[in-house]
């Protein structure tokens, strides 16, 4: 029995690193690799910091026994310095001078046991490197916002820092980068489709003919995105007010929430908002309430993911939108410029006043219909047609003299 002969095609499998970094440096990726080094940094700084935190606490404790055992001892003195006749035999001006001494000293102890070892009278410690504190370092680290709130004390803290900043940041804007583009690609394709749909309908309407009824084949939804006939998607600019707009939209709705969370005024909690999005980072305000109690149940776990979502992605949209006004504030700007005459054009061409022709109804055939100059190159050719017209008369009339 003869069989049957057949082909078999095999597809060429992937490599897994192939695969591995196609998935770590998709956009979803990115944030979770983001999120991950944090994270993972988080931990590292904890076991470097934490021991030296440890003897801090101790050392604080036993500085705080060193301040009870002067004022026992002042106690004593005092006594002393009031009864002890044959070695004190103080007057009282002498008496008070002594006692005010003492105690300026006293103060000048307390003082630099403060500053130096956190003496505040009592045996309380608040952890620095705790992980959710350590975790919002690293985040202010990659997003180089550096709000203060804590940094590393040990030698081997502060070199890891230098590494670790040295991959965190790039990685944070590569990050943002993308999300950037997507963002803007994704909002003007938005802007495009919806806020520009009204203009599309209305000039398509206004270049068909009185007799001639809407049909199933010219329609705006059947354009193809990107090359529509009217306003292409893709040469669709979004106003610069637009973009205003959106930034403060989202640092009120961030204020909003910010001052809720943390008890602050409106003021401050917009103020928060817009240093943390600018990664200037002053450290006066961040996020206590909302970052440090994720494990005090589900809302504060939920307030913790919304405040760094809302860090990351706040970046991104600003630069989005900075990447969708940079180009119409460049030709603003040099507009600007060339009316008060700073412009760097070497053209010696006189500019005059053109009278306002009345505005086309047609789209010409050699416009896009996303164009607003349609009657300049309608002068332009006007004043080509005439030149013609006059060289064909002169031609006529030298033909015609004998």
């Amino acid at each position: 029995m003869a069989g049957k002969k057949y082909e078999v095609y095999v597809q060429k499998g992937r490599p897994v690193w192939k695969i591995i970094t196609g998935i770590l440096f998709s956009h979803m990726g990115l944030f979770v690799l983001a999120i991950g080094y944090g994270a993972a940094g988080a931990y590292v700084f904890i076991l470097l910091e934490l021991p030296a935190e440890e003897l801090r606490y101790e050392e604080k404790i036993n500085k705080t026994k060193d301040v009870d055992a002067s004022i026992d001892y002042l106690k004593n003195i005092f006594y002393f310095y009031a009864t002890n006749v044959e070695r004190y035999n103080y007057t009282r001006e002498q008496y008070i001078e002594a006692v005010y001494s003492d105690l300026d000293t006293l103060k000048k102890f307390v003082v630099t046991y403060y500053n130096d070892y956190n003496f505040d009278m009592t045996d309380d410690w608040e952890y620095d490197w705790d992980f959710p504190k350590a975790w919002l370092f690293t985040i202010t680290i990659m997003t180089t916002v550096g709000y203060g709130h804590i940094s590393p004390k040990t030698f081997g803290g502060k070199m890891f820092c230098i590494l670790y900043a040295l991959i965190g940041i790039p990685l944070l804007l590569v990050f943002t980068a993308q999300i950037g583009d997507l963002m803007a690609e994704s909002f003007r394709w938005m802007y495009s489709r919806i806020c520009c749909r009204w203009c599309r309908v209305r000039r398509r309407d206004n270049e068909l003919p009185p007799t001639v009824a809407r049909s199933k084949e010219i329609r705006i939804k059947t354009d193809d995105i990107g090359k529509e006939m009217y306003m292409p998607t893709d040469k669709v600019n979004v106003p610069i007010m637009v973009n205003l707009m959106l930034i403060f939209s989202f640092l009120f709705a961030g204020a909003i929430c910010f001052s809720s969370w943390e008890n602050w005024d409106l003021g401050s909690a917009l103020y928060f908002c817009f240093i943390t999005l600018t990664t200037i980072g002053f450290g006066d305000l961040w996020p206590r309430y909302s970052f440090l109690h994720y494990m005090d149940g589900v809302g504060a776990f939920m307030k913790m993911i919304v405040t760094i979502v809302y860090s990351i992605f706040g970046m991104a949209l600003l630069s989005m939108c900075i990447q969708l006004m940079q180009e119409q504030i460049m030709d603003k700007i040099a507009w600007v410029m060339a009316e008060i005459g700073m412009s760097n054009s070497n053209s010696n061409e006189e500019m005059v006043k053109v009278t306002k022709m009345d505005r086309l109804k047609q789209t010409p055939a050699d416009m896009t219909g996303n164009e607003l100059d349609f009657n300049v190159k309608r002068r332009k050719n006007n004043m080509n047609k005439n030149q013609d017209d006059n060289d064909d008369e002169e031609e006529i009339f030298e033909h015609e003299m004998p």
